[in-house]
């Protein structure tokens, strides 16, 4: 299958639900399953403001409640479809401002698809839905790019 790499904790924002548009530099013809993997770099958020909304984001996902730390990394996470891929230009607003949250949460707690991407012009939006996560994570080294990971291997 098809895999994409994508830092955390926006990898585990997409397997809960939360996040369903992947913003990416570059374009891909390529629509279907889409296998996601949670790189292995840690990427440091500059001052962690709105932890909160970020556990919240990610669903439970994490084992011990919500350190960075206890997310997955280096694994294949989640299973989704790619749908559609398009210039961020042309998302609106309300596809861009309206709160998502993981997958059956009604709390008041959550972030806008604008807070979880990077749309600025010139960059492009990849539609992701029917998100869910692997029975357990499936350690996995990352590429660049769309890469293959065979079905077989994967908890689904």
């Amino acid at each position: 299958m098809k895999a994409l790499s994508v830092w955390q904790p926006w990898a585990s924002a997409i397997a809960s639900g939360a996040k369903t548009i992947e913003t990416r530099s570059w374009f891909t013809h390529y629509r279907g399953s889409l296998i996601i993997h949670a790189g292995k770099r840690r990427v440091e958020l500059a001052d962690r403001v709105g932890f909160v909304n970020w556990r919240d984001a990610l669903g439970g996902l994490t084992p011990d409640g919500g350190t960075w730390d206890a997310l997955p990394y280096g694994a294949a996470i989640a299973v989704c479809e790619l749908v559609d891929c398009r210039a961020t230009q042309t998302f609106v607003s309300a596809e861009l401002d309206r709160c998502q949250r993981p997958r059956g949460d009604s709390s008041g707690y959550g972030l806008t698809e604008r807070q979880l991407g990077d749309f600025t012009p010139g960059r492009f939006g990849w539609v992701l839905r029917n998100a869910r996560p692997l029975i357990r994570p499936v350690l996995w080294r990352g590429a660049q790019g769309l890469f293959e990971i065979p079905s077989e291997v994967l908890p689904i």
